[in-house]
């Protein structure tokens, strides 16, 4: 995400919320993003670009439980900080 270049009208330092699933085969699945109406207002690109980053991430070994691959749910929080 530093590769790209946002341009604001105010400056910007919250905290958006994403979360996401890694499923029985190791695969990242874009669950949800939570954001504020400001951070949506400023940046309507975030979502989408977010949404690709996502689809890059390589395949990982899932979560197993009792030997059996489970689905799994993280929350990850991101610290957005942009000055005018």
């Amino acid at each position: 995400m530093q590769k790209n270049l946002f341009t604001i009208k105010d400056s910007i330092d919250e905290i958006i919320y994403v979360d996401l699933l890694i499923n029985s085969k190791g695969i990242f699945i874009l669950d949800s993003i939570q954001s504020s109406n400001n951070i949506k207002k400023e940046l309507p690109q975030l979502d989408s670009l977010l949404k690709v980053s996502v689809q890059n991430l390589p395949q990982i070994f899932p979560a197993n439980k009792r030997g059996i691959p489970v689905t799994t749910k993280y929350q990850l929080p991101i610290r957005i900080q942009l000055k005018e």
